[in-house]
């Protein structure tokens, strides 16, 4: 059901826009994207009605404005099903910033690169097993298993336990027209995390839970109930996210051969070509709420109002990028918003980062020439955090 425009909303602002279900963001979101600006700031009738804001500045500035720009609830729709906020996804300043602290240490390139070596491991094992096939649903055979295998492994379990957290991420964030399941899934993974966190309890060992169990917050011991729910945002905020940027990025060479082949002869270029993959391709779409009435990127916004603050629209400004819609992947001065911007800026950017670098310089090593598969659908599920379903690539079976 479509809500109704306030009387403060002038009819010329509002306008057919539905970032999750809509026909145009199943396909190609960031054209669906591009199609929207115009107006500094419009009104969507969708999921309650919500603003939407087109351009970097506002956006960066929203992000930074806790106080006024509220990160509860933190999606459109929202989904408020837990009895508890995920910290400290779901807090604000200050309270935010005490969990923020405690896992600031855990996600610092320091200790990103103490896991460099295992990181590359775990990713030349999966390339490797799959070079013989000659093809592959990229997704569930690289961008879902790579990233979890490595969050199985900060939790000190073992590789195998990869599959069981791929089944509860996909339920849980990609079955919408499924609460049910979703509230199962989210009973089972808090069910496990709550065993895995009594185990390290009683004998700690080198790991993400055995260390969070030895944190303090605000200058107490940390409780076990906290210890559950850090992890659990870092399931839900940490796994799919990797996967979404892997599979935009992979498509994107997999069709733009010239680019591809750029990354072979140059593989000093991947840090850079990752940085305007995930520019172009910025995928989240972060909403906050209006705490107080403000007059805001030129509209009136009233407390309780939802706003769209997409980093899709943001990295793609014509007024912040030359040629924004053009991919070069030597860009230089390249400040994009896909990791966020102030206090809820991605805490685990370092790792993503290593993580994809990782990725594509291994994929491109091992197999230069590949490319997506005729005839094939590809699915985008939009939203929150967009992605692709399915994508499948082929490649020349290495001699």
């Amino acid at each position: 059901m479509l809500q109704a425009r306030p009387d403060h909303v002038p009819p010329a602002l509002v306008r057919d826009f539905d970032h999750v279900f809509g026909a145009a963001f199943t396909q190609d979101p960031f054209a669906a994207f591009e199609q929207t600006r115009g107006d500094r700031a419009f009104w969507s009738p969708h999921h309650g009605g919500y603003w939407v804001l087109t351009r970097m500045a506002d956006i960066r500035e929203v992000l930074q404005r806790p106080q006024q720009f509220s990160n509860w609830p933190t999606g459109i729709p929202a989904h408020v099903s837990r009895r508890e906020r995920m910290l400290p996804l779901e807090l604000d300043p200050p309270d935010h910033t005490a969990y923020r602290r405690v896992l600031a240490p855990m996600f610092a390139p320091k200790a990103v690169t103490a896991r460099t070596a295992a990181i590359g491991a775990t990713c030349a094992q999966l390339i490797d097993a799959l070079a013989p096939k000659g093809h592959c649903d990229f997704i569930a055979e690289f961008a879902q298993p790579f990233p979890t295998t490595i969050f199985t492994n900060m939790l000190g379990l073992p590789a195998s336990e990869a599959d069981l957290f791929v089944g509860w991420n996909n339920v849980l964030l990609h079955s919408q027209d499924d609460p049910e399941a979703r509230r199962v899934a989210g009973l089972e993974i808090n069910g496990y995390l709550r065993e895995l966190i009594a185990a390290r309890g009683e004998e700690p060992r080198d790991d993400l839970v055995s260390a969070l169990l030895e944190s303090q917050v605000d200058g107490r011991p940390i409780e076990r109930d906290e210890v559950q729910n850090l992890t659990f945002m870092l399931f839900v905020a940490g796994l799919d996210t990797v996967t979404a940027a892997l599979s935009f990025c992979f498509r994107y060479l997999a069709e733009h051969a010239e680019h591809r082949r750029q990354i072979v002869a140059d593989p000093a270029l991947v840090p850079s070509a990752v940085e305007e993959l995930l520019r172009v391709h910025a995928f989240i779409n972060p909403a906050r709420t209006v705490t107080e009435d403000l007059e805001f990127a030129g509209v009136s916004m009233k407390a309780g109002e939802r706003v769209l603050a997409s980093t899709a629209l943001a990295s793609n400004d014509p007024d912040e990028f030359a040629d924004p819609l053009r991919v070069r992947l030597d860009r230089p001065g390249n400040r994009h918003l896909a990791f966020g911007a102030g206090p809820h800026r991605c805490a685990g950017s370092h790792l993503a980062r290593d993580e994809l670098t990782t990725a594509v310089s291994q994929w491109h090593l091992r197999l230069p020439e590949y490319s997506a598969a005729p005839d094939q659908q590809i699915v985008v599920h939009a939203g929150g955090a967009m992605g692709i379903d399915r994508l499948e690539l082929v490649w020349p079976v290495p001699a």
